[in-house]
């Protein structure tokens, strides 16, 4: 197989959450240990099924390059457990969820005007008000119910952008009310129908197929408080789902 037709199948496999076949290796073993300790004996059958089923789909010596690799990165021991660095690989993946906040009111901004000969600096701090949840109003312009600034300034800081970012707080943004607001910023209506389709599709018993569906939406979930979520957000019966797993 060719390196771009293994991308493309684990990519499929993991439904777009991993491209790389080390990622899915390390995630099988924990998946197997998680289950395992679950002390479930019909659980440890269905998980080695699956794990399985996962590496039918490629040829033995791609797979034994792959553990090589792994080892060799450190993410494996020799009784094929995770590493502590092969954990932290993992958790580095996979996204978070927070406990629910309680809102202030106040919308926090990140205004920004960066040149274009440090575009990749932009990208960067792009990349990470991303990752904190962060929504963009406008071009250069993000915002969040909830106050990430120190985590923004250590960003500022390591790239040293202090003269192209500011920071604004503010109980109102434009003149839309904040549910309204937070909808079309975040394009939250597109997200809940996501979790909806997940767990009406939940019902077919793939367990593993809903692990990776559901982190993959979650990852685009800014996890914002519950006043500013629609009325029938699924987000919250998912999550719930996910935690009967014990994954």
């Amino acid at each position: 197989m060719r390196n771009k037709e293994i991308t493309k199948l684990i990519l499929k496999i993991s439904d777009g959450f991993f491209s790389s076949l080390i990622d899915l290796i390390l995630w099988n073993i924990f998946f197997l240990t998680e289950v395992a300790l679950s002390g479930s004996p019909g659980r440890i059958n269905q998980a080695e099924i699956l794990a399985t089923r996962d590496f039918q789909k490629f040829n033995s010596l791609i797979i034994k390059r792959a553990i090589s690799q792994a080892k060799l990165k450190g993410f494996i021991k020799e009784d094929f457990t995770l590493t502590k660095e092969g954990e932290t690989r993992l958790k580095n993946i996979f996204p978070k969820y927070f406990d629910k906040k309680k809102w202030d009111g106040n919308w926090y901004l990140v205004i920004y005007d960066i040149p274009e000969t440090k575009r990749r600096l932009r990208d960067i701090l792009r990349e990470n008000l991303k990752h904190l949840g962060f929504g963009e109003l406008q071009a250069s312009v993000w915002i969040s119910p909830f106050n990430f600034f120190g985590e923004i300034e250590r960003i500022i800081k390591d790239y040293n952008l202090f003269p192209y970012v500011l920071f604004a707080i503010s109980d109102r943004v434009g003149r839309e009310e904040a549910k309204i607001l937070a909808r079309r910023v975040w394009k939250l209506e597109k997200i809940n129908e996501r979790y909806k389709r997940l767990l009406e599709e939940i019902k077919k018993g793939d367990e593993q197929s809903f692990y990776f569906r559901y982190l993959n939406i979650l990852e685009r979930d800014p996890q914002l408080p519950d006043g500013l979520l629609p009325e029938d957000w699924k987000g919250n019966e998912a999550h719930g789902l996910f935690k009967k797993f014990n994954l």
